[in-house]
């Protein structure tokens, strides 16, 4: 498996957060128009990333290393990963499962997927991180068939949902979408957060503007300081990493979230 992004789609969605173009971070940073231009075409050096990664915010250790990063395989009984088709891409949905309930977290692109990869085994509830039609598509399948489905929206409202050996705290985590609902779920023996598209494993979803980028990375540090280190986190998007993977190999945490995370006191 690889991950979500490289070096250029991150490059990329750090100039669209922060509102910069290629030529004004060239005269911020004194890299050559030409050598921006390249690295957003996936040709880049070592010197020209270091400067670039400081000028945005991100953590230039990170950057660099991050072709070669891929976080540990994370294996929790009763969580499972549905990796489904989107265009040339791929969108996770997550079937979490404990004391006799079973709970899916966003549906992909259409019905007709999920419920194939799911071969006959429904939730007893649908949870919905964004609204984006990657994460929604096959929402009227599961409607029709009388399983509950809880919006964003809905869940960010009710803020905590309980079920037998599984309980379910919601955190906003708007900015790449707004709303986004994160999920922070207890009964695994480790803390799990399903996130949406708020943060995948080496990057996070792109936002269009300063302001949704700035509440997406605010968002963002508040969340994964009160989860934890050690909490693992199921992306919309790529595999699934922990928080302390993230802390070191994210680019977007690399200068940001780090010491506010590491000093914050993980919720009880």
């Amino acid at each position: 498996m690889s991950l979500e992004d490289g070096i250029a789609d991150v490059v990329a969605k750090a100039m669209m957060g922060l509102g910069i173009e290629a030529g004004s971070l060239a005269e911020k940073t004194g890299v050559a128009l030409s050598r921006i231009e390249a690295v957003l075409e996936g040709d880049f050096d070592e010197a020209s990333l270091r400067e670039i990664a400081s000028a945005l915010g991100l953590g230039p250790a990170a950057l660099v290393s991050l072709p070669g990063y891929l976080p540990q395989k994370q294996e929790i009984p009763g969580v499972r990963r549905i990796e489904l088709p989107f265009g040339q891409w791929t969108v996770n949905a997550w079937m979490i499962e404990h004391g006799g309930f079973r709970l899916l977290f966003d549906t992909g692109c259409n019905g007709n997927d999920i419920t194939r990869a799911l071969g006959g085994t429904l939730p007893d509830a649908v949870f919905i991180t964004h609204a984006h039609g990657d994460h929604v598509g096959g929402i009227a399948a599961f409607a029709s068939a009388g399983i509950r489905v809880i919006s964003e929206t809905e869940a960010l409202e009710a803020s905590t949902f309980d079920f037998p050996d599984i309980s379910i705290r919601v955190v906003d985590l708007s900015g790449h979408m707004t709303p986004t609902a994160g999920y922070i779920i207890g009964g695994f023996g480790k803390r799990v957060l399903v996130p949406g598209d708020a943060i995948f494993a080496g990057s996070i979803g792109r936002c269009r503007s300063p302001g949704s980028y700035r509440m997406a990375l605010d968002n963002l540090n508040r969340v994964l300081g009160e989860v934890g280190e050690d909490c693992v986190i199921l992306p919309g998007h790529g595999p699934a990493t922990t928080v302390a993977e993230e802390l070191v190999a994210n680019p977007f945490l690399g200068n940001m979230a780090a010491d506010f995370i590491r000093h914050a006191d993980p919720i009880p």
